[in-house]
Order: structure tokens, then C-alpha cells, then sequence
């Protein structure tokens, strides 16, 4: 493990030493970076945390007390932003948050309903209204003390009341000041200002949104949108404006769909004109409907529905007859009547009266209804397509015809007029299309200029045809590489074993001369000293003269095995 370290570091020293002087002081400052960060990483992390002593934020006169009372007591603890008191732990929270309670000098908390929950008995009919008028004004603040973008708030309500024999008929009125917490738009935000008025007027009676004034704490009005209201025009024109545009666009999402599984991605364009119909109208009716007292039956081939148009409720039939002689008028008791003389003994004495009445109390059948129409109406559309033909590449023997600009010859086929038709009748049914409503579309054939995607396909087309040709020669001096390579080392090889066997001839040869002169120097009987190598060598020739006399098989095997090897 030694010996390895002892390794890296010196590998690390020579690195070092061949690194210059700036690279030097760049790998120092980000090890010192390094290293500072660690330390603060590391001290922070063994720092001891700290607990709230209360979650809440405190106000100035409670922040000044509490902590005045905490040096009293000696207790060690931290403050943020002077609103908040720090302690080590939880149970040192606890323990100092019990001595502040038996001295009384806890956080003077705003009470909402809570102020019911104990309630004495000698509790006067004025002290609830004025229990029930803190109650809901603490609740209220709460709820706005606990947004989000609310630092603090301030709530404050006008209830008036009526005399002992008159109600009041006064409104209630309400007034809200807010401090926003830093960094928030509350005060710019509109929305979250009318959140607020709803969120008053919805937890207070008799409260409503025109009668709610909001302020920041510098007394700027927040709550008049007057400005707002005198361009509700240009809102409304605005909100008209994006409604058509979505309509608009979902049709020609729609439309393109539908085109480009007939046509393709690129063969067509569309235009389309959406106009809606905003005014707000209501119709009311007042209809009589006939009442049905016999449905249709399915299977009968006539008509067997019977219907009236009238039940009748009530009749009254009334039927008079008289017989009997006429009433002749006369005057009183000695007094001749007005009759003339002759006439009466013309006068039928007996008359005949005969009187049918007949009253029917009928019941209509009336259905009423009152429509309000949705907020638009489409009032019409219009379509215009223009549809592209079809260019098609020019082929002879299947091989692509090119021409003398070394481009692809092309033809071009217009969209004949079914297509056209088919087109028509597609748009007509996707858009639902109604000769009431004025709709319109039109459809035509227009050819597109597609010559620099015809280029940039040439282009494409050329540049693959010098690719293959590159990929070609190539192809082809690569084999000639490998062909020559292996025709050299053949070679090579040939000519190296050439030259070993005429080294080889060269020493058996100088090898048997100087056998030959030892064999003549013995027979001379003339000393002839030989080197330890010379010796060592006539030895190995000896033995292998004696191996091959005594085991001739096994040599012989050697040997080829020799001339297998070369």
C-alpha cells in the first residue's frame, strides 16, 4: 500500500514539475476554493439548529418585550429580521415559552369565534354584539393574515343599527389595510385585490363587494378598478377576438387533418374566415300544442295518431220550451187595453218557445319556454383551398432519367377536377357546411413553385452519386492495398527465407572446412587448441552423430518435423 501511494505521488510530482507557472496558481486558487469550501460546508453543518420560539412573525411592542424579558432571564437566543425570536431546541422553546405565560408576556394574539367558547352568565346582550363584532373581525383578519402575499392586515367594519321601532336600512361597510410581504405584486394585481373584496364579502353578512375599500399602508386605494371598467370595451372586443381565433383555429386543425390523409403533408393550403354573432338575445313562447290521445302504432301502415287540440273540463247544456197563450198586456181594472180594436182577436192566443244552450269550459294544451342564446352564434364561415398537383420523377429501364444539367428529369400531373370535387365535398362536411347561414368555399387547383425543393433533391442526388463513386475507388484502392500488401509480405517472406538457406549453406560450409582442417591436423598429430564454444560444438556433434546411429527413427522424425516448421 506504501510502495502504490509512494507511486501516485510521484507520478502527481512529475505532472506537476511539467506543468507552467499559470497553470500553477490556477490548480493552487482551486484547491484554496476548494478547501474554503469544505470548512464552511463542514462548519455550517456541525452549527447547532435553531427553533422558532413562535411560528409566528411578532410585532414591534411584543418583539421588544419578549426580548427584553429573555435577557432577564438569561436565556440564549438568536433574532431574524427582527420579528422572529430563535431558540437551540424544542425544549427549551417550551420552558421559556411556560415562563413568559406565568409572567404574562405572551404574544398578544388576535381571537376570532373563540371569544364564545367560555361565555359567563352575567353576559350581556351589548357585550355579545360587541363579542360578535371582534369575533368576526378577528376570523376575518386571520383568513388574510394567512395568504400568502399578506405580511399583515388590518380589518375594520361598519355595522350600524337601527332604533328601538325602526331597522337600519344603512349598508355595511368595510375597510382593509394590507402590508404585503417584500418582493410580492399585490399590490399591482388586481385579480388577487378582488379575491380579497370576495373573500370579505362572503365571510360577512350583509356586506357587499362596492361597499369594500382596500389600501395599502401608505393609504393608496387598491379596490378602484374604475379605469378598468372604462375599458371594458377593448376587454370584451379582446375576449370576442380570441374566442373566434380558437374557433378558427380548431376548424383548420380539423380541415388540415382531414386534407392531408387525401392529399399528403405539402399539396394544399387553407384560409378561413370565422365570424360570430355576440349579441345576447331571449326569446319567449307561448305555443299550443295539440293533445295526443292515441300514439302512432309503429306497425300500422296509415295514420292511427289521434290528437285534439282541446279536453274539455266543464259543460253546462241548458234546454227551455214553452206552450201556452200569449201574454197580451193590458192595463189596469176598468181601463181599456192599448190594443187596437179588431187586431185583438187576430192574435194567436197560444205561442210555442223553444230555447238549447250549451257552454263548454275547455283546457289548451300551452307549453312556454324562454331560450337565451349561448354567448356567440356562428353567423358565417368561409373556406378557401387551393389544392397542388403532382410532380413524379421520370424512369427508363427503371434507372432514373437525368438530364443535361445532371438534375432528375420530372413531369408535373395537375389535381384533376374530382379531386377538386372530392376536396369540396369534404371541406363542406367537416365544417358543416349550411347555404342558409351564407357559408362559402372554394376550392382550386394552383401549382406551387417547388424548384428549390426540386435543387435541394438534385443537390441530395448528386452529392449520393460522388459518394458512390467515391466509395468505389475506395473500395478499389483498398484492395489493391491489401493485394499489394500481401503480394510484399509474400514476397518478404521468400526472400528471407532465401537468405537464411544461403547462410545456413555459407556456415555448413565454413563449418566442414574446419572440420576438415581439425581432421587433418589430428591426422598431422599437431595440438590444436579449441575454444570452449568449438568444444561445446564438437560435443552437440557427437552426440547427434551417436543419436543417429543408435536411434535413427527418432532423428529422422526430427528432421521433418524441421522442414515442416521452414
Amino acid at each position: 500500500m506504501g510502495e502504490w501511494l509512494q507511486k501516485i505521488m510521484a507520478q502527481f510530482r512529475a505532472v506537476y514539475e511539467k506543468l507552467g507557472a499559470k497553470q500553477k496558481i490556477i490548480i493552487g486558487a482551486a484547491s484554496a476554493v476548494v478547501l474554503v469550501i469544505f470548512i464552511v460546508a463542514v462548519s455550517t453543518s456541525s452549527a447547532p439548529e435553531y427553533n422558532y420560539l413562535f411560528q409566528r412573525p411578532l410585532s414591534a411592542e411584543d418583539y421588544a418585550r419578549i426580548t427584553k424579558k429573555l435577557q432577564e432571564y438569561g436565556a440564549e437566543f438568536r433574532t431574524r429580521e427582527d420579528r422572529y425570536i430563535m431558540v437551540k431546541d424544542e425544549a427549551s422553546g417550551a420552558s421559556l415559552r411556560m415562563r413568559l405565560g406565568q409572567d404574562n408576556m405572551l404574544p398578544q394574539d388576535i381571537k376570532g369565534w373563540e371569544l364564545f367558547d367560555t361565555e359567563k352568565w352575567t353576559t350581556t346582550d351589548f357585550e355579545r354584539n360587541i363579542m360578535k363584532r371582534r369575533a368576526i373581525i378577528g376570523a376575518m383578519t386571520r383568513h388574510l393574515t394567512m395568504l400568502e402575499d399578506v405580511e399583515d392586515a388590518t380589518l375594520t367594519v361598519s355595522m350600524p343599527e337601527g332604533s328601538l321601532y325602526m331597522s337600519s336600512d344603512d349598508p355595511w361597510k368595510a375597510s382593509v389595510t394590507l402590508v404585503a410581504k417584500p418582493f410580492s405584486d399585490i399590490y399591482k394585481n388586481e385579480k388577487k385585490i378582488k379575491g380579497i373584496i370576495r373573500l370579505v364579502v362572503n365571510g360577512i353578512d350583509k356586506l357587499r363587494e362596492e361597499n369594500v375599500v382596500v389600501t395599502d399602508n401608505q393609504g393608496n386605494i387598491l379596490s378602484d378598478f374604475s379605469a378598468e371598467e372604462a375599458t371594458d370595451y377593448l376587454v370584451r372586443t379582446r375576449e370576442e377576438y380570441k374566442i373566434a381565433e380558437k374557433l378558427r383555429a380548431d376548424l383548420e386543425n380539423k380541415l388540415r387533418v382531414q386534407l392531408r390523409r387525401v392529399l399528403g403533408e405539402d399539396r394544399f393550403d387553407l384560409s378561413i374566415k370565422y365570424e360570430l354573432d355576440f349579441d345576447q338575445t331571449t326569446v319567449k313562447k307561448n305555443e299550443i300544442i295539440p293533445i295526443v290521445l292515441q300514439e302512432q302504432d309503429p306497425e300500422a301502415a296509415y295514420n292511427t295518431r289521434e290528437v285534439v287540440l282541446a279536453a274539455a273540463t266543464s259543460t253546462k247544456k241548458t234546454t227551455e220550451e214553452f206552450k201556452g197563450p200569449t201574454y197580451i198586456p193590458e192595463g189596469p181594472a176598468g181601463t181599456e187595453n192599448n190594443i187596437p180594436p179588431g187586431l185583438k182577436e187576430k192574435i194567436n192566443r197560444f205561442s210555442h218557445y223553444n230555447k238549447d244552450e250549451k257552454i263548454e269550459n275547455n283546457e289548451y294544451s300551452r307549453k312556454e319556454e324562454q331560450t337565451k342564446k349561448a354567448p356567440y352564434a356562428i353567423k358565417r364561415i368561409g373556406v378557401a383551398a387551393w389544392i397542388d398537383g403532382v410532380w413524379k420523377k421520370v424512369y427508363k429501364d427503371g434507372a432514373l432519367v437525368i438530364t443535361e444539367e445532371n438534375g432528375i428529369k420530372r413531369e408535373y400531373i395537375p389535381a384533376s377536377d374530382a379531386d377538386l370535387r372530392t376536396v369540396n365535398d369534404i371541406l363542406r362536411s367537416a365544417m358543416a357546411f349550411s347555404a342558409a347561414r351564407g357559408d362559402q368555399v372554394v376550392v382550386r387547383h394552383l401549382q406551387y413553385d417547388r424548384r428549390s425543393e426540386h435543387e435541394q433533391e438534385d443537390e441530395e442526388y448528386r452529392a449520393k452519386e460522388r459518394l458512390r463513386k467515391i466509395l468505389l475507388i475506395s473500395v478499389g484502392a483498398l484492395f489493391l492495398i491489401f493485394a499489394g500488401t500481401i503480394a510484399y509480405r509474400v514476397l518478404a517472406k521468400e526472400m528471407a527465407r532465401r537468405r537464411r538457406i544461403r547462410e545456413e549453406e555459407l556456415a555448413l560450409q565454413q563449418q566442414r572446412l574446419r572440420e576438415q582442417a581439425l581432421r587433418l591436423a589430428e591426422e598431422e598429430g599437431v595440438e590444436v587448441e579449441l575454444s570452449l564454444e568449438e568444444k561445446a560444438r564438437l560435443e552437440m556433434q557427437e552426440n547427434a552423430i551417436n543419436m543417429a546411429r543408435e536411434r535413427p527413427e527418432d532423428v529422422a522424425a526430427l528432421v521433418r518435423t524441421w522442414l515442416l516448421e521452414e
